[in-house]
């Protein structure tokens, strides 16, 4: 990394820390208990960043389809950087941790975890047209935001 974009990312680091609010994407609602997102919306091999909002926090996730065309859905927050409320971002073919740029190709089937550095899995189901997460998985991880 060049020292222009270690500077970027270490002020963003410092001028944004624990207090920040995690930023807001798409927003979603849970009805009967579970936030229901359209299969061929989110399955069209991108990735869809939401926002379920829960006193007060903005629980952030993803949904990304990988090269064999099979959803996957995870928290937009790393096992260790979470603390500063950052997420990912999506560059070229890569789902990137803003706080420390390591990076994940988004049509790997499965994401080998370096580090502590990893994209927390949120479980999720499918229910005909529907890609379903239950709110209570969503409050639970609050903790992260």
């Amino acid at each position: 990394m060049n020292l222009r974009k270690t500077t970027a990312v270490l002020l963003l680091l410092l001028g944004w820390g624990c207090g920040r609010t995690a930023p807001e994407h798409q927003q979603v609602v849970a009805e009967g208990g579970a936030v229901r997102l359209q299969r061929p919306v989110v399955g069209d091999g991108r990735v869809h960043f939401f926002t379920f909002h829960q006193e007060g926090k903005n629980i952030n996730f993803l949904i990304r389809t990988d090269g064999a065309g099979n959803l996957h859905s995870h928290l937009d927050a790393c096992y260790s950087c979470f603390k500063y409320k950052l997420g990912f971002v999506v560059e070229e073919r890569d789902v990137v941790c803003i706080a420390c740029r390591l990076a994940y190709r988004i049509e790997d089937e499965f994401w080998d975890y370096i580090g502590a550095c990893a994209p927390i899995p949120i479980h999720h189901e499918i229910d005909g047209e529907s890609v379903v997460i239950e709110e209570r998985l969503l409050i639970q991880a609050a903790r992260y935001f």
